[in-house]
């Protein structure tokens, strides 16, 4: 269960960094509970020492031996050992790599989705589709409790597209599988982790192609707020630099045709205006939202005094409502001199 030599005939190596086995109890539940078993899974224990490898090995050990069979538990220091992603493909004999992330959960038919699609695949990466969930998460003692706070939403069914990837936020492999020696290839020193995903796509993309299996096989389990990673200095860093080492890996691309992706002064005030954009549409909105109120009162005003004028009462009053008009004339009008 712990650091054996893998099988060279799988077709797919799950890779679910971590660093406590709080976590990833259930992540490894559902990876146990796959409808195909070709597959192995690594955990990958993050700067774990002895005693938090020997509670991840713990905790494997609870599920039954053939699982147990084909989970590897290796601690990795951080320090010149990269990414997790990375650390495991060097790792990983089978012919494709993919991610899990703790807290995350996979569907029964997530390992059989890629392994009856990698045939057909014919060496692209494959991509599927990833659920989100909003969640709230706790630690009792040395468990970790985790609460759904609201029904999974559901993918936009469109797929993965070039240009949008190169302008998105940070993106992890969640629902993909890429093929493991092109991962091996693009992960090297000066990947950081936050990049890694949204490189191995982009990789993938430009290198090998992309299958779309058209399957939701993953559940993305979040306690953030706010929607999506939003583009920093940080993200825009890693991103270049990934720019930059992709281009020197001489993919299917001309050498230095990435560079021209990388952000400029004119991009950054793009976003800049693109948020000052965003803002005024905001305040637009709840502009039409207020004058949406002020004409639904006033139609409710002109209805109820339409309704008062065909009502028998006041058609009823009228000589009354005459009799008071002349009265009020009479007393505005001067008196005649004398």
């Amino acid at each position: 269960m712990t650091d054996r030599t893998p099988s060279a005939t799988l077709t797919l190596t799950a890779l679910v960094p971590c660093r406590t086995a709080a976590g990833i109890s259930e992540t490894l539940l559902s990876l146990a509970a796959q409808t195909s078993a070709d597959f192995e899974t690594f955990v990958i224990v993050e700067d774990g020492s002895a005693t938090e490898l020997g509670e991840v090995a713990d905790l494997v050990a609870t599920f039954d031996e053939e699982f147990c069979r084909r989970v590897h538990a290796v601690a990795m220091e951080r320090i010149g050992s990269g990414t997790p992603v990375a650390f495991g493909a060097a790792r990983s004999k089978a012919t494709y790599i993919t991610a899990v992330y703790p807290d995350d959960v996979v569907f029964a038919h997530w390992a059989e989705t890629f392994t009856t699609n990698a045939l057909r695949a014919d060496g692209r990466a494959m991509a599927s589709m990833v659920a989100a969930q909003a969640v709230e998460t706790a630690t009792w003692g040395d468990e970790r409790i985790v609460t759904t706070v609201e029904r999974p939403r559901f993918p936009d069914p469109r797929g993965f597209d070039l240009m949008e990837h190169l302008a998105s936020p940070p993106l992890s492999l969640r629902g993909w599988a890429v093929p493991r020696l092109m991962a091996q290839r693009v992960l090297v020193p000066g990947i950081r982790a936050a990049a890694e995903g949204w490189t191995l796509r982009l990789a993938a993309a430009l290198s090998c192609g992309v299958l779309e299996t058209g399957e939701v096989t993953y559940l993305y389990r979040t306690s953030q707020a706010g929607g999506p990673t939003p583009i920093d200095e940080e993200w825009e860093r890693d991103r270049n630099l990934a720019l930059e080492t992709l281009d020197r890996l001489g993919l299917t691309l001309a050498p230095g045709a990435l560079q021209s992706l990388r952000s400029t002064p004119g991009q950054a005030s793009v976003h800049r205006l693109e948020e000052e954009l965003d803002l005024l549409r905001g305040e637009l909105g709840r502009v039409e939202e207020t004058a949406r109120h002020q004409a639904a009162a006033e139609a409710v005003a002109r209805q109820r005094v339409a309704e008062l004028l065909s009502s028998a009462s006041w058609k009823a009053s009228a000589p009354l409502r005459a009799l008071g008009g002349t009265a009020r004339r009479l007393r505005r009008k001067p008196p005649a001199p004398g």
